[in-house]
């Protein structure tokens, strides 16, 4: 996961667990090399430990502060302090070892003080594209131990049987945001254009859903003909759309400091639900039910599987 400036206090500097910080670059052939070695390690030590990245030209500010001056460089963190750094490509099991030097120089107190954990005092938002897996997140983050907010006025049908998760206030967020002051320590579900209008004086954890854009399109267009409605845009007009919204979305989100998000992959989702179901525990603190989670996926309503 990257780290915005204003998420590394908070999870790195004030965190009870080891972590392991990959300071890089985009234009570094060796960092672009560590990333899949990464990966595969924070799936590993997800009980107990977690992985960051910081691009150094998108945060200089944060490189600045640690003094880094080479990429890629890993610094490893106990207690709101590097215990150790190198730099230059490492293997897994160098990786691992930065970590676990931090692990024995941790404070004995952090292992009793994981379990404050437990009280999230941030909301949790589900949000992407109609047909992304919205509905279906919602209700894993419901088994996992999230309660929903959820007015249940949209009736559950084909297109979605297991219900729609949706709160009538929040689609009125740009005129009337009052809905928030009581959401703490739930999720909702929001289209990603309301985002711009959250109030910025609380704290959001933001899952972002994203799927195959032809995936997208398909789904879209059964449920209309399902409901006997048509419409004359083109799938290709209708892409460019999507993409050309996005785009300027996703320019927009890293400016953001009070939403911390995670994009996750509706398709990789159904592939590999182990390991995603872990990367949105481990964004949400780690106290979620992953079994219960990884449970309510249903691969028969993935109905509309690109080739």
């Amino acid at each position: 996961m990257e780290l915005q400036s204003g998420q590394f206090r908070e999870r790195v500097l004030e965190s009870n667990r080891p972590v392991l910080v990959d300071f890089w670059a985009t234009w570094c052939p060796p960092c672009r090399m560590m990333k899949p070695v990464l990966e595969k390690l924070a799936v590993k030590v997800a009980d107990w430990a977690d992985i960051y990245s910081v691009n150094i030209d998108r945060q200089p500010d944060v490189a600045a502060e640690f003094q880094i001056s080479g990429v890629p460089t890993f610094c490893a963190w106990a207690g709101g302090s590097i215990v150790t750094q190198r730099t230059g490509a490492l293997t897994e099991s160098q990786l691992l070892q930065l970590l676990q030097t931090a692990r024995e120089a941790l404070p004995a107190a952090a292992a009793d003080d994981a379990a404050d954990v437990n009280e999230r005092d941030w909301v949790t938002v589900v949000s992407g594209l109609p047909r992304s897996g919205t509905s279906l997140m919602m209700r894993m983050l419901e088994a996992g131990g999230i309660p929903a907010l959820t007015d249940r006025q949209r009736q559950a049908d084909a297109d979605n049987p297991n219900g729609y998760y949706e709160l009538e206030a929040v689609k009125q967020t740009d005129t009337d945001s009052s809905w928030v002051e009581t959401a703490a320590g739930s999720s909702v579900k929001m289209v990603f254009r309301l985002l711009r209008h959250l109030p910025e004086d609380r704290r959001y954890r933001v899952i972002l859903m994203r799927r195959d854009v032809g995936e997208i399109l398909r789904s879209q267009r059964a449920m209309l003909d399902r409901n006997g409605v048509s419409t004359d845009i083109a799938d290709d007009r209708m892409r460019a759309m999507i993409q050309a919204e996005l785009q300027s979305f996703y320019a927009w989100l890293p400016q953001q400091s009070h939403l911390d998000s995670v994009n996750v992959s509706y398709n990789e989702l159904m592939e590999d639900p182990g390991r995603i179901v872990r990367q949105i525990d481990r964004h949400l603190g780690g106290t979620l039910d992953c079994d219960a989670m990884a449970g309510v996926i249903e691969p028969q309503l993935y109905r509309q599987r690109a080739a």
